[in-house]
């Protein structure tokens, strides 16, 4: 299959560069879907729960263990087995973003903001291929872990 678009493959000298620029893009991602959908798109539709927890579950709910354990079935076994049934790096992006904003969908909006979100980390991911298995791994999980920071920060404080 076809890429539908390119995906830059992002040089390890330059690994803290891009990282630092993904989380801008997921910053401006995340305050555009929650001016425009009127949602977070990181995880927060349950807050409350999170919030009766008390704020160190919170904080390491969403900051710790949602980061690993989303970057594992999303970008290691989907995008992993989109790429094993020699679906492009595009379009397995596509999909993947598609399939979690399905488990996701509280409502169209938190869809919509959840699909753009994980375009993304997906997309870093596939950019970060050619440094191997954790390297690309381990830059998701900080990545999706800083971003996270950004939103438990601005419903916490």
């Amino acid at each position: 299959m076809r890429d539908i678009f390119k995906i830059i493959e992002i040089p390890r000298s330059r690994n803290l560069y891009f990282l630092f620029i993904f989380f801008l893009i997921e910053g401006i991602t995340n305050w555009v879907a929650y001016y425009i959908f009127g949602c977070l798109s990181l995880g927060f539709a349950d807050i409350e729960e999170y919030q009766q927890q008390g704020l160190g579950f919170a904080f390491v709910s969403l900051v710790v263990i949602a980061p690993i354990l989303e970057t594992l079935l999303v970008q290691v076994l989907v995008l992993e087995l989109l790429h094993k049934l020699k679906i492009s790096a595009s379009m397995s992006v596509l999909i993947a973003a598609i399939i979690f904003g399905v488990f996701r969908c509280y409502n169209i909006w938190y869809f919509l903001a959840t699909i753009i979100s994980v375009f993304v980390f997906a997309y870093y991911y596939m950019a970060l291929r050619s440094q191997g298995k954790w390297n690309k791994i381990l830059l998701v999980i900080a990545l999706h872990a800083l971003a996270n920071v950004l939103s438990f920060l601005s419903a916490y404080i």
